[in-house]
């Protein structure tokens, strides 16, 4: 690179290609670029708040409580007890035998009672009495009121309102081609001072000032003009959109009032066809229930005096029919007392002959009975007597069951607590199978976390790699210049483009 003051050596031609992003993929670029810094500098570092180790389930639970209470079954404590007690009644088995004594038995006598007689009288007759009489009377006639009207009333009229022009109703109206028109432009401004470029750098050749102070001055000058360029361009198209913004925003309010108007005349119109309607009902409704009570109320009259008439030729009726049979059920009764009285004396004379019959012949079998008794009384004695010897072999064999019942209340005390000893491991083999099952669904969850986290990225690196493969466009001039230098050049050319997209 050669001084501020020109170099010696004669100028060369050479050719300079630079590779630029297709114009329609830049905007792809730098909304890649922004989404890339918003991640990484914008998203704070997220935890995961889930559970990520699987606790304790309600089987291994009640497999570690059965652990726990496992003991001496009940079965054994059982043994040890019936043990203990075959060997007191062993020793008390000797000591509880006592020889029978013999005891006579009495012969009593059953002596010859007479019957009861019962005094037996007819029942009194049946009064008769006079049936009850209603005093039937007509019911009032029913009270006719008028019908409930009601007050009606119009509704309120519509309320008409204007709206505002904000931020929010200007962004609403303003075109959404104004970003495209502004880009253009800029577009265009840009490309005018690309190409500026090799005429100001000829200037600078020209002058021997190539990569001196000079040139340097004359370049931020024409970048500062561009930045006023580019500045002035994204002013003015956004005062003309908001300007177009403005009148559009109050064309339409301008509409909707006159149509909230109009709607409000149209309601209130409404409103009174409606009450109009709405009391001519009512009227009309108030007279014709006026009218259909009167004529309910006369015909109720009608029907109560012909219901009362009625009711009286009926009871009338039914008074004389009642006395007529409640004296036939007199009669009736009296006759059927008489034969009912004569009955019961003579069943009763009957039975006082039978039943004194029957105590003599009882008697006279209680005696017979009773000396039979005292015979086979003795016999059963003697027999009782060997019974109960008999019944002491029986209680040593029996203790001797009892130890051997004993001893398989042992063994299966034993089983038993083997097989809960064996549940109890089932049960925490099987909750360790749904420990690892629910960890499992725990490490899916945490894996899906990381996935949800790393989404954004994976999907920013697919896009970055899509750009990437977009063939670029090459651009080539040739330049006559002292000791070049490419990398100033493609340097100075990237760092304006940047500019202007950050601007």
């Amino acid at each position: 690179m050669c001084g501020g003051g020109g170099g010696s050596s004669a100028p060369t031609q050479q050719t300079v290609t630079q590779t630029n992003i297709p114009d329609w993929a830049k905007p792809y670029a730098t909304r890649l670029l922004g989404e890339a810094e918003n991640l990484t500098y914008n998203q704070p570092y997220q935890s995961y708040e889930g559970q990520r180790l699987a606790g304790l389930n309600p089987l291994q639970q009640q497999a570690m409580m059965g652990t726990q209470a496992l003991g001496p079954t009940p079965q054994i404590a059982q043994a040890s007890g019936l043990a203990g007690l075959v060997g007191q009644q062993a020793g008390q088995l000797g000591l509880s035998y006592q020889p029978m004594q013999y005891q006579p038995v009495g012969v009593s006598y059953m002596g010859t009672q007479a019957p009861s007689l019962q005094q037996y009288q007819m029942a009194a007759p049946q009064q008769v009495g006079g049936p009850n009489l209603q005093a039937f009377q007509m019911a009032g006639p029913e009270r006719v009121s008028g019908s409930n009207l009601q007050a009606y009333q119009m509704g309120p009229a519509q309320q008409v309102g204007a709206e505002r022009f904000g931020t929010q109703a200007m962004q609403d109206y303003m075109s959404p081609y104004m970003t495209g028109v502004v880009e253009q432009q800029k577009k265009a401004t840009i490309q005018d001072f690309a190409r500026q470029m090799p005429g100001l750098q000829a200037q600078g050749i020209r002058a021997g000032a190539r990569g001196g102070t000079r040139e340097a001055l004359l370049q931020s000058e024409a970048n500062r003009n561009l930045q006023g360029q580019l500045q002035g361009i994204e002013a003015t198209g956004r005062q003309q959109a908001f300007q177009q913004a403005a009148q559009q925003f109050g064309a339409d309010r301008a509409a909707q009032m006159q149509a909230a108007m109009a709607n409000q005349q149209a309601g209130l119109t409404t409103g009174q066809q409606n009450l109009a309607a709405q009391l001519g009902v009512q009227q009309l409704g108030a007279q014709t229930g006026l009218q259909a009570a009167l004529a309910n109320q006369q015909a109720a009259q009608q029907a109560a005096q012909q219901n009362l008439a009625a009711q009286l030729g009926v009871q009338q009726l039914g008074t004389q029919t009642g006395l007529q049979a409640a004296l036939a059920n007199q009669q009736a009764g009296l006759t059927t007392g008489q034969q009912n009285l004569a009955a019961l004396l003579g069943v009763q004379q009957l039975g006082a002959q039978t039943g004194l019959q029957s105590q003599q012949l009882n008697q006279a079998a209680q005696l017979q009975a009773q000396q039979q008794a005292l015979g086979q009384n003795q016999a059963a004695q003697q027999m009782m007597e060997q019974s109960r010897q008999f019944g002491a072999g029986l209680g040593l064999q029996g203790l001797q069951q009892q130890l051997a019942a004993a001893g398989t209340l042992g063994q299966l005390g034993q089983t038993q607590f083997n097989q809960q000893q064996m549940a109890a491991q089932a049960q925490q083999q099987a909750g360790a199978q749904l420990q690892g099952l629910e960890q499992q669904r725990l490490e899916q969850q945490y894996q899906d976390y990381i996935a949800r986290q790393r989404y954004p990225y994976s999907q920013l690196g697919f896009i970055s790699d899509i750009i990437r493969g977009v063939p670029a466009t090459a651009a080539s001039q040739q330049i006559y210049q002292a000791a070049p230098n490419p990398l100033n050049t493609v340097a100075g050319l990237g760092a304006m483009y940047y500019g202007a997209q950050r601007g």
